[in-house]
């Protein structure tokens, strides 16, 4: 009687690791947003890169999180983002390891000037 307690709880377990593995394949096939997309958090992301700054000329403003990614040049970075050293807050953003010292990040116009 024990043992067949023993071998349906092991089955329970079993089965709860697979739909735990199940999960997060989906998880890591659907549910991560792609470089450029909208997140609030990390987990969000296929890079592990949330940004919640933006470059607003030389400045690194506060702007909805973006996923972002490692760079070396702004044409890795694609159209509308540029590749920039992060400054510490916005490298507080970022998960506590492996962050990188550049990134790419969206461009916000700067307002025309209307002095004349």
């Amino acid at each position: 009687m024990a043992s067949r307690v023993v071998k349906g709880i092991g089955t329970v377990v079993v089965a709860l690791a697979m739909l735990g593995g199940g999960f997060l394949v989906c998880w890591n096939v659907f549910g991560m947003g792609p470089y450029g997309d909208s997140c609030r958090f990390a987990v969000g992301c296929r890079s592990f890169y949330c940004l919640h700054h933006a470059q607003r000329g030389s400045a690194q403003v506060t702007a909805p999180g973006r996923c972002t990614k490692d760079c070396t040049e702004d044409s890795e970075c694609g159209t509308g983002a540029v590749c920039v050293v992060l400054s510490e807050r916005a490298k507080d953003e970022l998960p506590p390891f492996g962050k990188p010292d550049k990134a790419c990040m969206k461009v916000i116009e700067l307002p025309p000037d209307t002095r004349r």
